[in-house]
């Protein structure tokens, strides 16, 4: 991340000033301004009491009451908020960068990185249901260059008038903006999860202007989806429209993964170790 940095600085500059112009005018100082850039949180602290290995991805399951983990050498558990074990797998030899759920079925998804695929994980088993393999292109055009960096995160955002109850929306991993074969962009992809038949298919895509995509969260208390980058160590909050809202200072290092459970605790899954707990003050 460090040859980034750089980089990273002038698009934290950049997205910060698009984000707060507007709002801006009307501040009186400095203080106002950076008031809107802090993340309003408090520390909770480390709960990582397994020393999960690389955690890249977790997620809160709203049904069971817990968090579910993925990491870079394909394993998966599943913790209490205050980080006791409940159960751990390695499922296969892989790396697994994101995990969301079905808030209806109760099903895991987790996106994996260099394939480009999504597994269905059942809960209780860790039992893989099924494999999606995500198209590479999209209306006709390469944006997901084999060998690329690849997905490195994924959230489910529901929608009781669609078909297959919702769609994810799946980040692509970039540390350039110009390669257009392969983008540093956020994908809505439809799997066949009700009917299970057809096949997968990217609907669109959102490109934020920023490298390092690294954490994806839908929140269903705001229908907001929050986007992670790692290189940035920002935090952009924004409509399901992709209508940019909030921009943050996201505490953290090499944040990979983001979820918030119903009281409002974010939980950030940190590569380098460490699932980190806050309380947003929102």
């Amino acid at each position: 991340m460090k040859t980034h940095a750089h980089q990273a600085l002038s698009m934290l500059v950049a997205v910060l000033s698009i984000g707060f112009l507007a709002g801006c005018a009307a501040d009186t100082g400095p203080k106002s301004t950076l008031s809107k850039i802090v993340f309003p949180n408090q520390w909770r602290g480390d709960i990582d009491k397994t020393k999960f290995n690389e955690p890249s991805g977790v997620c809160w399951h709203a049904q069971r009451g817990t968090l579910f983990l993925v990491g870079d050498e394909g394993d998966i558990c599943e913790i209490r908020t205050d980080g006791e074990l409940v159960k751990q797998k390695r499922i296969r030899p892989a790396d697994f960068e994101g995990i969301t759920h079905d808030p209806t079925t109760g099903l895991l998804y987790v996106a994996v990185e260099e394939a480009e695929s999504v597994l269905e994980v059942h809960p209780e088993t860790f039992a893989v249901q099924r494999e999606f393999a995500i198209p590479r292109t999209f209306e006709g055009k390469t944006l997901l260059e084999a060998g690329g960096e690849g997905f490195e995160a994924i959230t489910f955002a529901p929608d009781a008038s669609h078909p297959e109850g919702g769609v994810f929306h799946i980040a692509n991993q970039a540390f350039t903006l110009d390669n257009e074969q392969d983008i540093s962009a956020i994908f809505q992809v439809e799997l066949p999860l009700r009917g299970q038949t057809g096949k997968p298919k990217i609907t669109g895509y959102f490109t934020p202007g920023i490298i390092d995509l690294a954490g994806l969260h839908y929140d269903p208390k705001t229908d907001h989806i929050c986007v992670v980058s790692d290189a940035a160590n920002i935090l952009l909050e924004y409509s399901r429209q992709y209508e940019l809202l909030n921009v943050y200072a996201f505490p953290g290092d090499n944040q990979e993964g983001i979820t918030v459970d119903a009281d409002d605790h974010i939980y950030i899954a940190q590569d380098t170790g460490g699932i980190i707990k806050l309380k947003w003050l929102r």
